[in-house]
């Protein structure tokens, strides 16, 4: 029975000895640059997200107070005291949104179950 000669050199070159003070050393530089590289992708993103921030704070600011200045509007005047007071909950703004998100959440879990 003869023994294949590539199959005698794979063997062979299995049993070499290889340097393990090298083999760490390349292993550590490469994560040593993967982190590097991760860092200055999250400094960038970073960077980038704050100055969107400072750019869009004025924006959000004036679209919030808006917001704040329009969500307690009373969608029908009434007006007895009484009865204006009794249904404030519900004769607003925000209570017209919140409707709508609640049948839109509703709609959406009837279909998708």
């Amino acid at each position: 029975m003869s023994i294949d000669p590539r199959l005698q050199s794979l063997f062979a070159r299995a049993e070499q000895v290889f340097d393990r003070d090298a083999f760490v050393h390349g292993v550590m530089t490469h994560i040593d640059r993967r982190r590097h590289r991760l860092l200055l992708a999250w400094g960038a993103l970073a960077i980038f997200a704050i100055a969107g921030i400072a750019l869009l704070a004025s924006p959000v600011f004036t679209a919030l107070s808006m917001a704040t200045n329009l969500l307690p509007v009373s969608l029908v005047d009434v007006e007895t005291r009484w009865l204006q007071q009794l249904l404030a909950p519900v004769n607003s703004v925000a209570a017209a949104i919140a409707i709508g998100v609640l049948g839109i959440r509703r709609f959406y879990r009837w279909i998708f179950g």
